[in-house]
């Protein structure tokens, strides 16, 4: 017999809230309804999937090779028992979208009015995340689609990329601190340099620049992937940051921030449109989608 739905949702709860208990509890279903699920399906499947302790349980190697595959189809069916109930008249539909903070200071808030004005009863969801945590639910099917900025398109076959825009980038030190008075990169060796871009490319990068100066790397490279507090450490103390324009615009609206002309000009950023490859989209995610293409394509 074949693995059945019931099954592959208990194991994912599992994984999710991390004991058998914790799943009963998030399924509405009793404990003994969840172990008999999960047995089942080890019997269906052949391996063992649960490792079984005083403590609690944990996942086998096979667990984990079955879970993505099992949140992905689990995630499908919900979006098909949905959009059936949008077709039905009972359910407005849903649309959840990924992004970085790029994303969030220039296409999608201009999308998102368009989108709203069309579908207002649509439910939306906006999840600001690291790039390798967007790509890991686009992978598993949480998310319809991810704004992301980067330059270069992820090299992930899972995916698919489309550029919606380029963006200058600029590198910036505090006005009020030591470091506004710098002339020369060789001013800036000592210099915290901070840097959200989750690839560690960016080091390399900096790397390069000094040794074309015939300068060794800056010996302190910070990496923050959380704006907030990128934005928190740049205005507290003396550091290096390179940033798109369009957030050093936003930044830098009371002038606490000074561009440093006198280096070499950071390579663009450009914004992505990701999805999963093969992905079935929704109407809603669709129509959004739309309202994001349209937009890029005036810029």
């Amino acid at each position: 017999m074949g693995m059945k739905l019931h099954q592959l949702r208990a194991l994912v709860a599992v994984a999710d809230y991390g004991s058998i208990i914790g799943a009963a509890r998030a399924l509405f279903v009793s404990q003994p309804a969840i172990t008999k699920a999960i047995r089942e399906l080890e019997a269906d499947v052949g391996v063992t999937l649960l490792g079984r302790s005083v403590s609690g349980v944990t996942l086998m190697p096979a667990a984990k090779s079955l879970l993505q595959r099992a949140r992905l189809i689990v995630h499908e069916i919900e979006r098909a028992e949905e959009q059936m109930g949008v077709e039905r008249g009972i359910q407005e539909g849903r649309v959840t979208i990924g992004l970085t903070a790029l994303a969030a200071l220039t296409l999608l808030p201009s999308a998102y009015a368009r989108f709203r004005q069309d579908m207002p009863q649509v439910k939306a969801e906006f999840l600001e995340q690291p790039v390798s945590k967007l790509l890991d639910s686009l992978r598993q099917g949480t998310l319809d689609f991810a704004l992301i900025s980067a330059s270069r398109a992820p090299a992930d076959t899972s995916v698919h990329s489309t550029e919606l825009a380029t963006y200058s980038a600029v590198f910036v030190v505090r006005e009020n601190g030591l470091l506004a008075k710098a002339t020369s990169l060789k001013d800036l060796s000592d210099a915290e340099w901070l840097y959200i871009d989750p690839s560690d490319t960016y080091p390399l990068y900096i790397a390069e620049l000094f040794k074309r100066s015939g300068l060794p790397a800056p010996h302190r490279m910070t990496k923050c992937t959380s704006q907030a507090l990128l934005f928190g450490i740049a205005l507290t103390c003396d550091s290096v940051i390179s940033w798109p324009s369009p957030i050093f615009e936003v930044v830098n609206a009371t002038g606490q921030f000074r561009k440093l002309d006198f280096i070499e000009k950071p390579a663009d950023v450009k914004l992505f449109l990701i999805q999963r490859e093969g992905a079935i989209i929704t109407r809603p995610a669709e129509y959004f989608i739309r309202c994001v293409m349209d937009l890029a394509k005036i810029l």
